[in-house]
């Protein structure tokens, strides 16, 4: 069974800040999204979020808040001449696959060891009370839920987690202006309507092919699942160019990635 709940984790020592040089010219903190380029591991070395993996940070009004890769979180903050510390952050509990994990655990980790941070050249930099850069990002753009090719990258299999599409396999979903959901399943074509209000989505029974595939091994029973859980969906995020479907619990629905991002 999936644990839907909230869970306070990380808390901020209380470690002195470092006053830091400000935003670039037309560059701020708040008001942007800010999507995960680097974030530091144990050793305290940064290393490049890999492509497909979409962690993100939006700071308002005292409360940032995104993606960790899989989960979404949120926390309070405060920022003041470059100083910047967040609190506690609330985390889902969603199970999720490689290397979601990998960049997930360091970045929750990052966010409460931050003591201050930077704007260069339109790059975030997030520091630790020894000044040193321990994750960066960049503006990401808005992309529209409809006009673009998603391309699944995990998807929650009705069996307690999230998971990651078999290798060999490919599942996309593109939103019609005409309220018709269509892609592939992974081996069969499928259509469904679907209806959205704000970030509230309804998609309805999808209707598919009846072809059968053999490879790669699993393929059909994949398929079958991600279908079902496509009607279990209540809310849409876009986060730069991933999009999060989520049950009106907050669990995980599915996580596509824009063609081409």
């Amino acid at each position: 069974m999936i644990n839907r709940r909230w869970l306070g984790i990380l808390a901020v020592s209380a470690l002195p800040v470092l006053a830091l040089a400000g935003a670039a010219p037309g560059t701020t903190l708040e008001g942007a999204t800010w999507r995960l380029t680097g974030v530091a591991q144990a050793d305290g070395q940064l290393q490049v979020v890999p492509g497909g993996v979409e962690a993100s940070a939006t700071f308002a009004k005292g409360s940032v808040s995104g993606s960790g890769g899989c989960n979404r979180y949120t926390a309070s903050y405060v920022a003041e001449g470059g100083k910047l510390t967040i609190g506690s952050a609330a985390v889902t509990m969603m199970a999720c696959p490689e290397p979601q994990t990998a960049v997930e655990q360091p970045f929750m980790a990052v966010l409460a060891a931050t003591m201050a941070y930077r704007i260069e050249e339109g790059q975030l930099n997030l520091l630790n009370a020894q000044g040193q850069k321990i994750a960066t990002f960049k503006v990401q753009p808005p992309t529209a839920l409809n006009g673009v090719t998603w391309q699944a990258t995990v998807y929650n299999n009705g069996r307690g987690g999230a998971v990651s599409l078999l290798d060999g396999s490919a599942i996309t979903a593109t939103f019609g202006a005409d309220s018709v959901l269509s892609g592939s399943a992974g081996c069969n074509q499928y259509r469904a309507a679907y209806f959205t209000e704000r970030s509230s989505i309804t998609i309805q029974t999808p209707a598919a092919t009846r072809k059968t595939c053999s490879e790669p091994e699993g393929v059909m029973q994949q398929e079958s699942e991600y279908l079902k859980t496509l009607t279990t969906a209540a809310t849409y995020a876009i986060q730069g160019q991933q999009l999060e479907l989520r049950t009106a619990d907050d669990a995980l629905v599915a996580l596509f990635q824009a063609s081409g991002g």
